[in-house]
This record gives C-alpha cells, sequence and structure tokens, in this order.
C-alpha cells in the first residue's frame, strides 16, 4: 500500500537550533509562537511570574551591557527563551529605580520655605538631598503682599499659585511632583518608541517596543546610581557641570551602540540618529516632567 501521509517540512527552535515536533522545544523549552504580532501582546509574555526569579535575569542584565543592542535584536530574532521578557525586565528594573530614589531620600523638586520681617520666602529647586521645611501659615495680608513681589519679578500667576501651595503644604507638594516624575519615566518609553519609528520606519513597530524596553532598563540603573550620587555628594556647580556633560556623552555613546546593535546602523547613520535622540529626548522629558508637575500641583 502506497504512503499517503505528509509531513510538514522541518523547522528548528530559533533560540538552540533543535528541530521542531510541537508547539514548545524539546530541548530548550521555547515556544515557537512568531514573535511577530500586535506589539500590545507583549503583556501576555508578563502575566506568567511576573517577578520570578531565574538564571536569566542577571544574563540578561550582564548582555545588556556588554552586547549593547545585541540582546533586543536576539529577542526579537526569536532568542525568547534565552533572555528575560522585555516588559519584565523593564518593571522590575523601574521598580529598583523607583525604591532606591525614594530610599536615597532624593527630592525630585524640594520646596524650601522661610520667615522674615520682609515676608515670606519660598524656593522651589530640583534633585536635592533629604530634607524638611514647614509649612507657611500665611495671613491673607502676607499672601497679598508676596503675589506683589513675584508679580514684580515677572512670575506668571500659575507659577505664583503653585508657589504658595506648595509653601502651605512642602510634603505633599513633594510628594506629588516625586510621582509626576515616575509617570514622566514611563511616557518617555513611548516617547522613545515613537521617535525610533520615525528614524527607522521599515521595521516593525513590536520590535521598536523591544528595544525600547531594554534600552531602559539598561538607563534607569546608571541614570539612578549618578543621580543619587550627585545629589548625596552636593557637588559645587562646576563639577556638577561636567557631570552633566558626561552624562551626555555617555548617552550619546550608550544610544549609538544600541543602534548599532539592534538595527544593524553604521557608524555614521548611528551617531547622527544618536544626537537627535539626545536633543529631542531630552528636551521632551524637560517638556513632559514640567507639564505633570503643573498638573499635579493644580
Amino acid at each position: 500500500m502506497a504512503n499517503t501521509e505528509t509531513t510538514e517540512p522541518s523547522q528548528t527552535c530559533a533560540n538552540c537550533g533543535a528541530i521542531l515536533t510541537g508547539a514548545y522545544c524539546a530541548e530548550c523549552g521555547q515556544s515557537r509562537e512568531d514573535i511577530n504580532r500586535p506589539f500590545w501582546t507583549l503583556a501576555t509574555d508578563t502575566l506568567d511570574g511576573l517577578f520570578s526569579w531565574d538564571g536569566r535575569l542577571l544574563t540578561t542584565l550582564r548582555q545588556l551591557y556588554t552586547r549593547p543592542g545585541r540582546v533586543a535584536r536576539d529577542y526579537a530574532d526569536g532568542k525568547r527563551q534565552s533572555f528575560t521578557p522585555p516588559i519584565r525586565l523593564y518593571l522590575i528594573v523601574s521598580l529598583v529605580f523607583f525604591a532606591a530614589m525614594t530610599l536615597s531620600g532624593v527630592r525630585i523638586i524640594a520646596v524650601n520655605t522661610s520667615m522674615s520681617e520682609a515676608g515670606p520666602g519660598i524656593s522651589l529647586t530640583m534633585f536635592q538631598p533629604p530634607g524638611t521645611s514647614e509649612p507657611l501659615n500665611l495671613t491673607d495680608e502676607e499672601r497679598e503682599d508676596f503675589y506683589a513681589l513675584a508679580r514684580g519679578l515677572g512670575n506668571p500667576e500659575s507659577v505664583i499659585r503653585i508657589a504658595l501651595r506648595a509653601a502651605e503644604d512642602p510634603r505633599g507638594t513633594e510628594e506629588k511632583t516625586a510621582a509626576a516624575a515616575n509617570q514622566a519615566l514611563i511616557l518617555m518609553v513611548f516617547v522613545f518608541i515613537l521617535m525610533n519609528m520615525a528614524l527607522h520606519p521599515r521595521t516593525a513597530v513590536i520590535r521598536h517596543v523591544i528595544h525600547a524596553l531594554y534600552y531602559h532598563a539598561a538607563f534607569l540603573p546608571v541614570a539612578g546610581f549618578l543621580l543619587i550620587i550627585a545629589v548625596w555628594l552636593d557637588l559645587p556647580t562646576g563639577l556638577a557641570l561636567g557631570l552633566i556633560a558626561a552624562a551626555s556623552l555617555a548617552s550619546l555613546s550608550a544610544y549609538t551602540l544600541f543602534d548599532r546593535g539592534f538595527y544593524g546602523s553604521s557608524w555614521i547613520g548611528a551617531v547622527l540618529r544618536s544626537l537627535v535622540i539626545l536633543v529631542v529626548y531630552s528636551a521632551t522629558t524637560i517638556l513632559v516632567v514640567t507639564a505633570l508637575i503643573l498638573v499635579a500641583t493644580l
């Protein structure tokens, strides 16, 4: 009797190269599901054991720095079993980042108040070490005097109202602005995705998402460490500006390497895109943080 059975062409696992005979690889356990699907389905990779610990976490973190861009590229190309999924890793790193900022006592917006014969003194500064300010209980006359003085210095009405509200509740204002800054970091991931979509229009959206999540998972620990060190050391203006310049150069270099590793860009193309990313990303971050802080303090 003739054999009428047909066999499907053999397929190999994208992670380890073994022959696939079912929904999962018999050698490494990776699903054969295609990664090229709607980007929001990345969330399903996170629901199963979001914070489960395995050896992939440290391996993924190490390779984010030793092989910039290649982790995201390998994951997008199918080697998903070898690395911690991007959403899971980003959530873990961002939670650690926010916890470190809270435990270190760094104040994103610091409210400083004082009272003298000349009237109330109120100042809002960024990235200050731990501290507390006493709330000011101003009379109507003192509030009017402050309004008149602030208007004379050219401050808009919205800024004056925020300053007075901060002076009356400095701790609440600092907590609200810290929460707004945390929200801004999340929004900047989406901004980063949109910028890369514009710079690499032929690349699928899902791949931009993977790249952005892994990039920020590598970026946040370094940024948090430098910020905490700078605040706690209370650097003079010259050294602080030097640190900002060094951090900007490091960011430019890092994105250049990530761009080459993930998108396969030439050195010239990667550097030019990095300059665009650095300028637009920095300007957008300032705008987003400012807008969220204004909303939070209204």
